[in-house]
């Protein structure tokens, strides 16, 4: 998975996470590594300033 990559994902996940939407949670973070999970999680948190918010 390149940054780009992660970051793309991150960003959705971040929304997906701010609409509390678990489908989408789901699919984002399927088939990944869980090195390949962090890395989308932390990029996530970076997209929403740092703090992951749920709902």
């Amino acid at each position: 998975m390149t940054a780009a990559e992660a970051r793309t994902r991150g960003a959705r996940l971040a929304v997906a996470l701010d609409e509390a939407d678990p489908v989408e949670i789901r699919s984002i973070l399927r088939g990944l590594t869980p090195r390949q999970a962090l890395r989308v999680v932390r990029a996530a948190a970076a997209a929403q300033g740092g703090r992951l918010r749920i709902g």
